[in-house]
């Protein structure tokens, strides 16, 4: 017994570094996707599918976020067409001699047109095949998926990573929104609530007169179609609602001199959305408080006073009530969408009241009386206790 134990050992000693390696795939046998795009073919009943590659040369010796040479990219893009996302996947193949690897894929964008028929059939081959990632970003392209995919950018090797850095980066302003294939399933599934996603679009540089990608506000949509955009201002009055500024910059006019604008950062920011349901009516408050510090004055004018301060706190308010009936006004009276999560505020208080207004919720939601409630404080004037100039 003694002898047939360390027969046994040793086989298991030399079968150990085999353990977990009978599926490794080696990396000059895969195609890595950084990003894809998904646009309508011209084909009738087609699907145009854009696969951002990475080159095995991005992956030695420099790292994705270095700017790649001049008139170089790091990637390889490939465009196929196919009845589904992976008919498409397939036939992109014959373009390449190796095999498309998902997994690492972390940005998918969807062209306006696509967008506007409906995504629902594609979000079954994300949410289904087990190599992708639901923690991938979603954006809707104003235009062309394809020109987002095939656009190179000056500062970074790999342009997925450039989309990535600047979707963590957007709550520097809070005039975009941060949306993965996670949370729009979520959101399209809950009868309580309509799915949002970026919205990305190429624009023309002025003087390079080279196209660059930027984010222009949030793609809207009614169940699984687009149905409308909003711009920054009123994607930034979502957030409010939604609890998620993290920062950005208020504008006002300085209330010693109406025609200077007056800066305010935004340093902290929170939200509640409260229902109440009387006699049949249903009444949504939603109560923002936020915090900011006087950042910039272009007036020659002291506003550092407790005074002072209670007047650009009001006007701070104001800008924030503002935006918020904004979006407000497009997405409730216009659109007739729960971008809000007012439905899910609802079911959480009132769960049994819910079951009966699930079903035509959107038709109710028109008629759903907003209170907006703001609190705006003013905590700090920076280094400086008088403005530039006055002495």
């Amino acid at each position: 017994m003694k002898k047939l134990g360390l027969i046994f050992l040793a086989i298991t000693i030399m079968a150990a570094p085999l353990i977990g390696c009978w599926s490794r795939r080696e990396l000059d046998t895969l195609s890595i996707i950084s990003a894809i795009g998904i646009d309508k073919s011209e084909e009738d009943g087609k699907l145009s599918v854009t696969f951002q590659i990475i080159k095995p040369s991005a992956l030695k010796g420099s790292s994705s976020s270095e700017a790649a040479p001049s008139g170089s990219t790091g990637v390889l893009v490939l465009t196929s067409t196919g009845y589904t996302i992976i008919d498409a996947a397939r036939n992109a193949t014959m373009q390449s001699d190796r095999k498309l690897f998902f997994p690492q894929n972390k940005v998918i964008v969807v062209g306006e047109e696509l967008a506007r028929e409906g995504i629902n059939p594609l979000l079954d081959f994300l949410n289904r095949d087990p190599e992708q990632r639901r923690s991938s970003w979603l954006l809707v392209a104003k235009g062309k998926a394809h020109d987002i995919i095939n656009a190179k950018h000056e500062q970074v090797n790999i342009p997925a990573e450039a989309i990535v850095n600047m979707i963590k980066s957007s709550s520097n302003t809070s005039t975009a929104v941060k949306v993965d294939i996670n949370e729009f399933i979520k959101n399209l599934t809950n009868p309580g609530s309509d799915p949002i996603a970026c919205r990305i679009e190429m624009i023309q540089d002025d003087k390079t007169k080279n196209q660059k990608m930027r984010f222009t506000g949030t793609s809207v949509f009614k169940r699984d179609k687009l149905i409308g955009f909003l711009d920054q201002y009123e994607t930034r009055g979502l957030n409010w609602v939604l609890g998620k500024v993290v920062s950005g910059i208020i504008l006002v006019k300085s209330p010693l001199d109406e025609n200077k604008d007056v800066a305010l950062e935004i340093i902290r920011a929170r939200s509640k959305i409260t229902p109440e349901i009387l006699n049949n009516d249903i009444k949504t408050i939603v109560e923002v408080d936020a915090e900011g510090n006087l950042a910039e004055q272009l007036s020659e004018v002291t506003l550092t006073n407790s005074e002072m301060f209670k007047k650009l706190e009001q006007r701070m308010a104001q800008v924030i009530k503002d935006e918020i009936q904004l979006v407000l006004e497009k997405a409730q009276k216009e659109w007739g969408v729960d971008i809000f999560g007012f439905g899910k505020a609802v079911h959480r208080k009132y769960p049994q009241v819910w079951k009966k207004l699930q079903s035509n919720w959107r038709e109710l939601l028109s008629e759903v009386n907003v209170e907006i409630k703001v609190k705006a404080k003013i905590r700090s004037s920076g280094l400086s206790t008088i403005p530039t100039g006055v002495r």
